[in-house]
C-alpha cells in the first residue's frame, strides 16, 4: 500500500519533482540512478513480517551479512523455528547465546517480546503514525537505538521521510556530493536532509546507491 503525506502521495515521480525543485545537486548527480528507485514504497504489512524484520536488524547490527544470516537462524530455530512474542520469552538467555547472540541483542529482543506482549509496542499500529512518533515509540523499548529504528522505518515499515544520519554510508555520500568535509557537524547533515522532506526515504535510497552502499542484509528482506 503506498503511503501519502499532506502534499499528496509518495511515489518515485513525485519525489524526484521535488528533489528537481529543492536540490539540483542531489536530482542531477544521481540522474543515471533514477530508474534504480522503486516506483512506490511499501512495508511489511503482517505482525509476524514486522517482528522478524526487526529482529533481523537488531541481530545485524556490527555484523557482516553471513554472520547475521547465520545467528538469525540459529536463533530462529532456538525459537522453535518461528519467532513471536510468546517463542522469544519461552527461549532462556543461555540457548540465544548458544545461537551466537550477544547478552545485549537477547535482551533487547526479549523486551520488544515484553512490550508487544503488555500492549505497549503494535508493529502494524506503527504503520499508520507519522515518523515521530513511531521512532518515539520504538525508541521506548530497551535495546532499540536510533539506528536500528531509522533502518525498520525504511526497510519494514516503508516510511517515506526518514533519514538516518547515524549511517556511515550515507555520511560518506553526502561528503561526496557536496564536498562536505569529514568531521563536519552532524548538524549540516540534518538540515540538508530537511530540504528532502516529505521525501527523505527516497533521497537516502539515491545516496545509497550513488555508493552502492545500500545495507543489504536489510534492503533484501532476507528474513520475513
Amino acid at each position: 500500500m503506498a503511503q501519502k503525506t499532506s502534499t499528496g502521495l509518495v511515489t518515485k515521480t513525485a519525489a524526484l519533482k521535488h528533489f528537481k525543485k529543492v536540490d539540483p545537486i542531489l536530482f542531477g548527480k544521481t540522474k543515471t540512478l533514477h530508474a534504480s528507485l522503486p516506483t512506490m514504497l511499501s512495508g511489511k504489512r503482517t505482525n509476524a513480517a514486522l517482528l522478524n524484520a526487526l529482529i533481523s536488524i537488531v541481530i545485524s547490527q556490527q555484523l557482516g551479512v553471513a554472520a547475521a544470516d547465520t545467528i538469525f537462524m540459529r536463533a530462529k530455530r532456538a525459537s522453535g523455528g518461528t519467532f513471536t512474542p510468546a517463542s522469544i520469552l519461552a527461549t532462556s538467555a543461555t540457548t540465544y547465546a548458544t545461537a551466537g547472540l550477544s547478552g545485549a541483542k537477547i535482551k533487547t529482543i526479549q523486551s520488544i517480546a515484553k512490550a508487544i506482549t503488555n500492549g505497549t509496542l503494535n508493529l502494524t499500529r506503527l504503520r499508520k503514525l507519522p515518523e515521530s512518533e513511531t521512532a518515539e515509540r520504538l525508541l521506548a523499548v530497551w535495546g532499540l537505538g536510533p539506528w536500528s529504528v531509522d533502518m525498520f522505518m525504511l526497510f519494514a515499515l516503508g516510511k517515506s521521510d526518514v533519514f538516518s544520519p547515524g549511517d556511515l554510508g550515507l555520511i560518506r555520500a553526502m561528503e561526496t556530493l557536496y564536498d562536505i568535509p569529514k568531521k563536519a557537524s552532524r548538524e549540516i547533515f540534518v538540515a540538508k536532509a530537511r530540504t528532502w522532506s516529505p521525501h527523505r526515504t527516497y533521497a537516502c535510497l539515491l545516496l545509497w546507491r550513488s555508493r552502492d552502499a545500500m545495507p543489504k542484509e536489510l534492503s533484501k528482506g532476507r528474513h520475513r
